[in-house]
């Protein structure tokens, strides 16, 4: 993307940003608030010193019932602008929000599961007898024990952390 076209959307987002606000009759603060930021945040993003990560672009959108797409290439403030971003935005329905709660549910027994094996290994590690920990058999599986739970750990750390991103997209409705 050429810089003219960047420093353009960038443009954009922040007018957008507080026009929508505006709209809304929210102060800074109050939409900080709604979406879990503060009002400097908001001031920043509205005077185009700072940009939102993309989580919350997503609360925005949602808060504004607009998709980010239109959010940052659209000129809002035109009225025709404005109502076909209202019109092409799709709310995330009430079965998508339980299902994201079942989703974390559920990701967090995993976790709290492969931390219980692992205590377990350790616990009948300290059960063996020196020769037994010693031994080369026992040297290759643990550290292949080691090598599976760092894998298993890291795998459900990303999948929290994309169950977390999607409630983004969920939350600020």
């Amino acid at each position: 993307m050429s810089l003219v076209k960047e420093q353009q959307d960038t443009i954009l987002l922040h007018r957008n940003i507080r026009f929508l606000r505006k709209q809304m009759k929210l102060s800074q603060e109050e939409l900080g608030r709604r979406i879990g930021l503060n009002r400097g945040n908001i001031a920043s993003y509205e005077n185009g010193s700072a940009e939102p990560k993309i989580c919350n672009l997503l609360k925005l959108s949602n808060l504004f019932g607009v998709p980010i797409l239109d959010l940052t290439k659209r000129d809002l403030s035109v009225v025709d602008n404005l109502q076909a971003a209202n019109d092409h935005y799709q709310a995330p329905s009430a079965n998508e929000a339980e299902l994201i709660e079942q989703f974390t549910k559920r990701a967090d027994e995993l976790l709290k599961v492969i931390n219980s094996i692992h205590t377990c290994f350790e616990y009948k590690t300290n059960s063996l007898d020196e020769s037994t920990r010693g031994s080369k058999a026992y040297q290759m599986a643990a550290m292949k024990f080691e090598e599976l739970f760092d894998a298993s750990e890291e795998l459900a750390g990303n999948h929290k952390a994309l169950i977390d991103f999607v409630k983004c997209h969920i939350k600020g409705k």
